[in-house]
């Protein structure tokens, strides 16, 4: 198996992930490029979603003041049409009975419910950085070797809440996370290792979660990652690295081949 051709050699936390998930999965999408057959609407959503609320925080770094909430819908409906006339066609979950044709509507009710929530929670925070990119080093826990690729990703929001400093990562979901969601999702322990190669000191950690329900909630929570979680994320993401290095592909069949946008380039993919 070729390895991923960059700038530069480096994986991001979505890329270690993906390899968790399912390694041809990895191979399809990172190495050989393969074309995605159709984006799923769950991904599609989330990115003009995302894109709302950085213009909202944006705003507020820039002037104080978060953005107007029509303004706010605005980037959102913007993101949405830009999905819905891309080249490649969204595509619902067979399971699921949300169609394209009601998403903006979604969309709009979740964004107040976000938008009321946050607008309550400005006193005492300093929003410091938006969608902040960072590439920060990874090395051994056994040897402390520092390995060849880089991590890089992007932080959604950096904020000083009443003096401390915080990364706070987005979410759209059609349900709350649970406990084991919160507990073992590698990416806010990386954004931890990244915050402190980067100057930025010990930071806090939370999830800021809209729900899908037919009235959205804001599921909102602080979370630690201790040296044992930074141990075992560097272990991971090594160990990632090293398999992908020795060419390691193999397919982890399951109910999620069924969404998979790389399902029709899957079966015969290793010759």
């Amino acid at each position: 198996m070729a390895k991923p051709k960059h700038d530069g050699l480096y994986v991001s936390i979505s890329q270690v992930k993906c390899y968790l998930r399912c390694p041809r999965q990895f191979e399809l999408k990172y190495i050989r490029g393969t074309p995605p057959a159709f984006v799923p609407v769950p991904l599609a959503f989330g990115s003009a979603f995302h894109a709302a609320l950085a213009a909202f925080y944006g705003e507020v770094k820039a002037s104080g003041a978060p953005l107007k909430r029509d303004l706010v819908l605005d980037v959102f409906r913007a993101e949405w049409s830009r999905a819905l006339e891309g080249p490649v066609r969204l595509q619902v979950d067979e399971e699921d009975n949300t169609s394209t044709d009601t998403m903006v509507d979604k969309g709009v009710s979740m964004l107040h419910t976000f938008a009321e929530h946050a607008e309550a929670h400005l006193d005492g925070v300093v929003v410091e950085s938006v969608e902040k990119s960072f590439s920060v080093a990874i090395h051994d826990p056994d040897t402390g070797e520092v390995m060849e690729e880089q991590l890089v990703g992007t932080m959604d929001l950096v904020v000083l809440d009443h003096d401390r400093r915080t990364v706070v990562e987005h979410k759209s979901s059609s349900k709350k996370y649970s406990a084991d969601q919160l507990k073992f999702d590698i990416q806010p322990t990386g954004y931890k290792l990244a915050a402190r190669q980067a100057g930025m000191g010990e930071v806090g950690l939370r999830f800021q979660i809209c729900t899908k329900v037919k009235v959205p909630q804001m599921q909102v929570v602080d979370i630690t990652r201790d040296a044992q979680d930074e141990d075992d994320f560097l272990r991971t993401a090594g160990g990632v690295l090293k398999a992908i290095d020795a060419g390691v592909s193999y397919p982890i069949r399951g109910w999620a081949c069924r969404g998979c946008q790389f399902a029709h380039a899957c079966r015969g993919a290793s010759s």
